[in-house]
């Protein structure tokens, strides 16, 4: 039986629940490598996200580098909160009601675009980049070091959408968070994955599927998991919670989770209600080459497999 080589990765993050939920899906992965981890503002304030990271990471009993990565967009200054009242999506701490021991490591002294640089150098073989927050720290690496796009396998990236959007009606938010990091990096050249709403809105997890996990004997994961979810993304508009980052992370290890299309992708950078729009040539009207895999699907319940699997234990 042929024993699968490890996709080294490194994760982009602002945790915020689901991010929590796709760092612990990645690290169980045995089919992946996570040679480190930054982390951006986004769902709460960066020292909020970097230090649920820290935490995170020291919960699962792992030794993976943190780096701190940017705390507002490239262009803009950042709001009063981190985004469109994700002080209640998230919870004020960004994992939901759940408060975790303060952590007893440090972040690494680079700061994330040089950090992801430096594991670039390092590395025998390319890395794939998982951003599922704010492009901030990816565009910074790209403009500070092009020479090193070549090592880069590709970019899994939690962002966009084909159609419909969740902070405007046409804006997804990790892209509202800053357009033009999410330009810089599109036009980058490196392969693109993106899992944006369309796909991730069909992964949700509904209430009696999040009491599942904590049903006979259950994991300290699955209970952190149970707790944080229980107030994620509920209502009227949301009857389950997505699991928006996890199908990101997902992507890398188990391709077929997702249907893809070869698209043009651009950003709308314009002011107005459009701003941070990924305009997706579904038709290839405009005659451009595609320059990303544009997730239109996904295999919830795969995903729910998957998301079980991680809260158990290695897999």
């Amino acid at each position: 039986m042929e024993v699968r080589k490890p996709i080294p990765v490194i994760l982009d993050v602002d945790p915020g629940v689901d991010d929590a939920l796709a760092i612990i899906l990645a690290l169980q992965c045995k089919d992946l490598d996570v040679r480190g981890i930054t982390a951006c503002f986004g769902n709460r304030q960066l020292w909020r996200t970097l230090r649920n990271a820290l935490q995170l990471v020291e919960l699962m009993g792992r030794d993976i580098p943190v780096a701190k990565g940017a705390s507002e967009p490239l262009c803009k200054p950042l709001r009063e909160y981190d985004g469109p009242d994700d002080h209640l999506i998230h919870g004020l701490e960004g994992l939901g009601p759940v408060v975790l021991p303060a952590p007893t490591h440090h972040e690494v002294e680079l700061p994330a675009p040089d950090f992801i640089a430096e594991l670039l150098r390092q590395s025998d073989e390319p890395i794939t980049l998982i951003p599922v927050g704010p492009l901030t720290n990816i565009a910074r690496f790209v403009v500070a070091y092009p020479e090193l796009l070549s090592k880069v396998r590709a970019i899994h990236l939690m962002g966009g959408a084909a159609v419909g959007g969740n902070v405007t009606p046409y804006v997804e938010a990790n892209i509202y968070s800053d357009p033009e990091a999410a330009a810089t990096v599109f036009a980058c050249g490196v392969p693109i994955v993106m899992c944006g709403l369309d796909a991730t809105l069909q992964c949700l997890i509904y209430p009696d599927e999040e009491e599942a996990l904590i049903q006979g004997e259950h994991t300290h994961l699955a209970q952190l998991a149970h707790d944080m979810l229980s107030v994620y993304e509920k209502g009227e508009e949301f009857p389950g919670s997505a699991l928006h980052d996890s199908l990101a992370v997902a992507s890398v290890f188990c391709p077929d989770i997702i249907t893809t299309k070869d698209c043009y992708v651009d950003i709308c950078l314009t002011p107005g209600e459009h701003r941070g729009q990924t305009v997706v040539d579904l038709e290839g009207r405009t005659g451009r080459a595609p320059n990303v895999k544009v997730a239109l699907s996904a295999d919830r319940l795969k995903m729910l497999d998957l998301l079980r699997a991680s809260l158990n234990g290695p897999f």
